[in-house]
């Protein structure tokens, strides 16, 4: 019975260490290796979402390797940063993407207007699942599975990049890599829970099920007609 508990409790450090490992590979030539590459330097504000973003990402691994070793009192104390520094990403991702519209920074072939509903999606499930972590902080198994589905939203602006390393000179559709990461890793959390519990948790099938659903219906809603006011609202 302890064992069981034991290893339960390590998934989230396992899946959160998976998930930074596949980001810095993913933005290793534009970030973090970006100095061995014939690149131009990186401004400021791109210096800061890195740093932010790494920061979320070392915090989420801490926190649950907190609560793997039992120190719940230092789990909760960090907690107050690690939610503040939350923030600081959804703010500052926000400026951050509104800046790369005006400059018309967007994927080949696609728009910045229209492209602007991908980001802006993934800051709002973020914004979504942290706030509902904070909210139910006091019931375990939904604040971590909530917290974890926060940290999955990062997965599509990582594909992103593997697109241009791998999709775009194999001649693969890009848009595909996206949906089928982020559910590699929806599907792992919910084997995890079948596995261990029987069932899946609510908060997985529930917010695993938006955060899917969510990726083709963004970029649907970006090229309607009812998205561009709203984009040019937006950056206005």
């Amino acid at each position: 019975m302890n064992t069981n508990i034991i290893a339960r409790s390590r998934f989230p450090s396992i899946i959160v260490a998976a998930l930074t490992a596949l980001t810095v590979v993913a933005f290793a030539r534009t970030y973090y290796l970006r100095f061995l590459f014939d690149l131009p330097p990186l401004n400021r504000a791109g210096h800061i979402h890195g740093l932010i973003s790494t920061l979320w990402l070392v915090l989420h691994y801490t926190q649950a390797r907190l609560i793997a070793a039992h120190r719940i009192a230092l789990h909760k104390r960090l907690g107050i940063v690690t939610a503040c520094v939350g923030l600081l990403l959804v703010v500052h991702g926000f400026g951050m993407v509104i800046d790369g519209v005006v400059a018309g920074r967007a994927p080949p072939g696609r728009d910045p207007l229209q492209f602007l509903a991908v980001p802006i999606g993934s800051l709002v499930l973020f914004s979504l699942f942290l706030g509902s972590a904070l909210t139910l902080r006091k019931r375990r198994e939904w604040h971590k599975r909530l917290m974890l589905l926060a940290t999955f939203t990062l997965l599509l602006p990582a594909a992103g990049r593997i697109d241009t390393l791998i999709m775009v000179p194999l001649g693969l559709p890009r848009a595909v890599l996206g949906f089928w990461l982020t559910f590699a890793f929806v599907a792992w959390a919910w084997m995890h829970d079948w596995r261990k519990l029987g069932r899946v948790h609510a908060a997985y099938i529930i917010g695993g099920i938006l955060l899917l659903a969510s990726i083709p219906a963004r970029r649907q809603f970006g090229m309607s007609e009812a998205w561009i006011p709203i984009a040019n609202w937006l950056t206005s």
